[in-house]
């Protein structure tokens, strides 16, 4: 029979309470229950874990070839969030396991795919017309930064400098486009190159901060922080993260929450939060709308896929 290759498989919910029954000490025996998702989804898989009463969330990551992710990147994530929850920042955190490491892998038919089990984030997902919990967001995030700033990492990470932003992502986009949408590609490539050199002159002149760079959440999103009955946020969710500009952090969240085409009322009760605990240098300030073309730029190259459950023709919108 000849061998075949498996792209993407999903791993059964009970094969996976198995493995944490026999590698977890959770106070109680543990059942998983698959999250529902897209057919689609590029994202990692998740699953409800119930031990008892208590609930958590296992991961198990994608294997690492579309973003060359490695042991090293995983484990970046999981230590930086063990520091974050250490400080006191609202976060789902990673649960040790018997033996206390914070990553597991398993033999998937693809090849090897790591694991984790977080903590379980209470309440809902954030309503984007609370002025309210906008403020909390954008307060801690800020403090996220601030903490962050004294984390000695003792992993290495995928640097989301401009060339894994900018150069890598042009790169993917010009394979994929100019043959089939030369136009498209020629907007691209003019619009990323503009906001490469506002990047570049606002990163060498002489008001540029040494707190501008530093770890951040890489991909913070409405959907990633829940809100309790109190108003007590949680976030989670950071897969995307690893060191960067802390200004690009505030354009992913505002390109996803789409917070600029809203009322003023909410983008100011975002930054209120934000400069109440952090504010903001000129030059961060001035690179947002730069960083927000160059956000736009990644997310679609990063859905400009050739394999995968996607299939090569979903590409998002330019």
């Amino acid at each position: 029979m000849r061998e075949i290759r498996v792209t993407r498989s999903f791993i059964a919910a009970d094969s996976l309470a198995d493995i944490l029954n026999d590698e977890y000490d959770l106070g109680a025996p543990v059942t998983c229950k698959l999250f529902s998702k897209l057919l689609r989804s590029q994202d990692n898989d998740h699953y409800l874990v119930m031990a008892g009463e208590q609930k958590y969330v296992a991961r198990i990551y994608q294997l690492g070839k579309h973003l060359k992710r490695n042991k090293a990147d995983y484990q970046y994530e999981l230590d930086w969030l063990t520091f974050l929850h250490q400080q006191q920042v609202p976060v789902s955190h990673p649960i040790p396991c018997s033996d206390g490491s914070l990553l597991g892998w398993l033999d998937a038919p693809e090849g090897r795919r790591y694991y984790t089990v977080f903590s379980f984030a209470p309440g809902i997902p954030m309503a984007q017309s609370k002025e309210e919990q906008l403020f909390h967001l954008g307060v801690n995030m800020a403090r996220i930064h601030l903490v962050s700033n004294s984390y000695q990492p003792s992993y290495e990470r995928q640097l989301m400098n401009l060339e894994f932003l900018v150069d890598k992502p042009v790169e993917r986009l010009t394979r994929f486009w100019e043959h089939s949408r030369a136009q498209d590609l020629d907007l691209i490539l003019f619009s990323a190159e503009e906001a490469k050199e506002q990047i570049e002159e606002l990163i060498s002149n002489e008001e540029v901060t040494a707190d501008s760079w530093g770890p951040i959440g890489g991909d913070f999103h409405p959907a990633s922080v829940f809100f309790s009955d109190d108003e007590h946020p949680t976030f989670f969710n950071f897969d995307l993260c690893g060191p960067g500009w802390r200004a690009y952090d505030i354009a992913a969240f505002l390109q996803n929450s789409d917070l600029l085409t809203r009322g003023e009322e909410y983008t100011e009760a975002f930054f209120a939060g934000y400069y109440s605990e952090r504010p903001l240098s000129h030059n961060e300030h001035a690179s947002i709308s730069a960083f927000l073309t160059i956000r736009r730029i990644w997310l679609t190259s990063i859905f400009s896929r050739e394999d995968g459950l996607v299939g090569h023709t979903f590409i998002a919108p330019a």
